[in-house]
C-alpha cells in the first residue's frame, strides 16, 4: 500500500475529529484543535483513494524536548505497519529533539522497538467530583499578569520551557496559584475538556499542596485528572471525592532526557499528549 503523509493543519478538524470516534476517545472538536494549533502532525492517508487512515501529533518546546500524541490508527487499518510507519516519520519530523511520549500498553511493544524506555506510569482518574475547596490563605485565583511566572515555575517541573502551550491552556481555562508573599509556589489549571472537565497541570512542590490546587479548581460534574501512579495522598484523596481509576499509561522517553528531579513536580497533566 501507497501512503501519504500529509501535514495536520485545522482544515484536517473534521477528518481527525472521525478517527477519534472511531476509536472512542472523548476529546471533542475544540480539544483537537487546540493540539492542532499548539503543534504539527501528520495524516495518513492511502494515496490511491485518498481516504484517511491515521493521524498522529506532534509538539517541541525550544530545543530542550519534544513529545508525540493523539496517535491514531483506523480500527480497519490497524495490523498492518501503518503506525510504525506513522511514527517514524513523526520521529523524523522533531529530531534531534528527546521525545517523551505516554503510551498505551498495547502501543508499548512498538516504541522500545523504535528506542523509547518507559520511565514512569501515569494513571488516569475521572468521575463525578463530590468534594469541596480547602482554605488555604496562599491560594488565590491566577491572572494574566502570573503567566511569565508560572511558565519559569513550570520548566523546572516539565523540563522545558512551556509558555505557548500554558498561555493557551490558561486562556482556555481557568487558573489557581499558591502564592507565598509575592512568589509563586504551585499553580493549576482547569478547563473544558472531553466529557467535562480536566484539571491540569497541577504543579507543585508536594502532595499537600497539589491536593488544595485541585480541590480549588474541581466543581460538582465530570472531572479528570492524569496524575503520576506514585501520588498516593493525591490519589487517595481524588477517590474520596468520588473520581475513579480508570487506567494506567507508561511514561516513555528516547533521546538523551532526564526527567527533572524537582523541587517542583507535575502531579496533574496539562492532557495525556501534551503532558
Amino acid at each position: 500500500m501507497s501512503l501519504i503523509f500529509s501535514p495536520v493543519s485545522s482544515d484536517d478538524l473534521g477528518t481527525i475529529a472521525g478517527l477519534v470516534q472511531a476509536v472512542s476517545w472523548p476529546h471533542r472538536p475544540e480539544d483537537i484543535d487546540l493540539m492542532i494549533r499548539l503543534g504539527g502532525g501528520r495524516l495518513v492517508r492511502d494515496a490511491n483513494e485518498g481516504h484517511a487512515l491515521g493521524v498522529g501529533l506532534c509538539w517541541t518546546f525550544g530545543d530542550a524536548l519534544a513529545r508525540i500524541g493523539l496517535i491514531i490508527i483506523a480500527p480497519e487499518s490497524q495490523g498492518r505497519g501503518i503506525g510504525r510507519k506513522l511514527v517514524t516519520r513523526l520521529l523524523e519530523d522533531i529530531s534531534p529533539h528527546p521525545v517523551v511520549l505516554l503510551a498505551t500498553d498495547a502501543g508499548r511493544p512498538l516504541y522500545e522497538s523504535l528506542g523509547f524506555t518507559a520511565f514512569d506510569t501515569s494513571r488516569q482518574y475521572q468521575g463525578v467530583y463530590q468534594g469541596a475547596p480547602t482554605e488555604d490563605p496562599r491560594l488565590r485565583q491566577g491572572t494574566n499578569s502570573d503567566l511569565s511566572n508560572i511558565v519559569d515555575l513550570d520548566k523546572s517541573a516539565f523540563g522545558a520551557k512551556r509558555g505557548h502551550a500554558l498561555k493557551n491552556l490558561a486562556t482556555a481555562g481557568e487558573i489557581a496559584v499558591l502564592d507565598e508573599g509575592g512568589a509563586l509556589t504551585g499553580y493549576a489549571i482547569a478547563r473544558p475538556f472531553g466529557r467535562g472537565t480536566t484539571i491540569g497541570p497541577i504543579v507543585a512542590e508536594n502532595e499537600a499542596d497539589a491536593i488544595t490546587l485541585f480541590r480549588s479548581l474541581a466543581r460538582p460534574g465530570f472531572v479528570r485528572v492524569d496524575c503520576p501512579g506514585d501520588a498516593a495522598a493525591l490519589i487517595a484523596d481524588m477517590t474520596g471525592c468520588g473520581l475513579s481509576d480508570v487506567g494506567a499509561s507508561p511514561v516513555m522517553a528516547r533521546g538523551d532526557w532526564t526527567a527533572p528531579t524537582g523541587p517542583h513536580r507535575i502531579f496533574g497533566l496539562a492532557s495525556h499528549a501534551l503532558g
